[in-house]
């Protein structure tokens, strides 16, 4: 039930008019940790069968501060399979033959992966939500 009503929430969210905000929720997954990670992973099926959505899981471990925080979910997003045009991640250079170059944090690679991969939206889930920095937290509904 509470799956269906996020995977709605994300289907009418990736179709609504842009605005200044991100669509946003926050669902707190219970005491049991060890039930975490099965719900995401059921949560996470969910919303790209019934969305044409992308989704990811990060994690307190994951992101100590905002700039680790930006890196792995660029890596997880570039590193599916058929995406090889981002060898260049992790060498952040800023001058190339085509312009600036994105350095290896910058939400940018998201972006361009987003429009290649044609997604209407991309959700990105904290799973340990109560383990978080809460300035990385806050930095990151910031920026995103």
């Amino acid at each position: 039930m509470t799956q269906e009503k996020i995977v709605s929430f994300v289907s009418i969210a990736s179709h609504s008019e842009q605005t200044l905000a991100i669509p946003t929720g926050l669902v707190i997954a219970g005491p049991s940790i060890a039930s975490h990670g099965p719900f995401f992973e059921r949560l996470g099926r969910k919303i790209k069968d019934g969305t044409n959505s992308a989704y990811f899981v990060l994690t307190s471990g994951d992101s100590p501060n905002l700039k680790t925080l930006l890196k792995n979910l660029i890596k997880k997003a570039t590193s599916r399979v058929g995406d090889d045009d981002d060898d260049d991640l992790g060498r952040p250079t800023t001058l190339s033959k085509n312009g600036p170059k994105l350095l290896d944090f910058d939400l940018g690679h998201l972006q361009e992966w987003q429009s290649r991969n044609q997604v209407d939206s991309i959700v990105v889930t904290i799973q340990d939500s109560e383990a978080f920095d809460s300035s990385t937290l806050i930095e990151m509904v910031d920026l995103f």
